[in-house]
């Protein structure tokens, strides 16, 4: 379990206490199944309305796998691989180009090297560069967008289910005594409290996490596309190298740490010098 995942549990665990602590003898007092199917079911509704029924289906499928993973991004291995075209396309070893080329799997280092070899226009590749990066960030900016409207929402249907409550408690008011007002007020009140933690403590943060990991990934695709005009333009591969360095990528991550897995990139810094 990452260490994160373990503070979240310990919060909630020590949340839990902290209102069994308050209120012991009324812990089904805190339960409202109306006001939460008003919370709940009003918010969908909107988030439907406002956009796609089945983004906002998958959206819902997808929730648990968006809190539980982190992303993963191969960062100096990418790099390596770029370097590493960057000199065979600057040797003229084309042919090896592509064999090589066929193993890589990150799309835009991919499709960017492929566009290098096919020759085109520097201002072309950029272009389709940045296409194809909004294409594949797309998906999970409108995910933290929803989120974002359920966010904004569920607060609101909090307080139409208290409204709703504190009128069905006033129509009842000359008949009702104290404790029946006071446990309608409560009643009513749970449904504001149900759409603040729907918003604060679900939508928010995961919208956040959501919103941090395309940051990340936009700023390595990013990364990328510059490294790959810079190959376009045939530069020498030290300086793609310090291009990379100066995106935050420490030098000493170009090291070759094993001989036996990095022979290839040891060659590439040491050839890589002859023009």
């Amino acid at each position: 379990m990452r260490f994160f995942s373990l503070f979240n549990v310990v919060l909630l665990m020590l949340l839990c206490s902290v209102v069994i602590l308050i209120s012991p003898s009324h812990l089904l007092a805190l339960v409202n199944i109306p006001g939460l199917v008003v919370v709940l079911g009003g918010t969908l509704c909107a988030v439907m309305l406002s956009k796609s029924q089945h983004k906002t289906v998958q959206l819902l499928k997808d929730i648990p796998s968006i809190v539980k993973t982190e992303q993963t991004l191969y960062v100096h291995f990418d790099f390596k691989q770029l370097l590493r075209f960057a000199y065979l396309f600057r040797a003229g070893q084309i042919k090896l180009l592509e064999q090589e080329l066929k193993a890589a799997k990150q799309p835009i280092l991919k499709k960017g090297t492929q566009l290098v070899m096919d020759r085109y226009e520097i201002e072309d590749v950029q272009q389709i560069l940045n296409k194809e990066r909004a294409k594949l960030i797309s998906s999970d900016v409108e995910k933290a967008q929803v989120l974002r409207l359920m966010a904004s929402y569920a607060p609101a249907f909090g307080m139409l289910g208290t409204l709703l409550g504190m009128i069905h408690m006033l129509y009842g008011l000359g008949d009702a005594g104290l404790n029946e007002i006071g446990t309608t007020m409560g009643f009513a009140l749970l449904t504001t409290l149900y759409g603040l933690l729907l918003a604060n403590v679900v939508c928010k943060p995961i919208a956040i996490k959501l919103e941090r990991q395309v940051a990340k990934y936009n700023s390595h695709m990013n990364t990328l596309t510059e490294g790959l005009i810079m190959m376009r333009e045939k530069k020498h591969p030290l300086v793609i190298k310090d291009m990379l360095e100066a995106n935050g990528l420490p030098a000493e991550s170009y090291e070759p740490q094993r001989k036996t897995s990095n022979k290839l990139f040891a060659k590439l810094i040491a050839t890589s010098h002859v023009d």
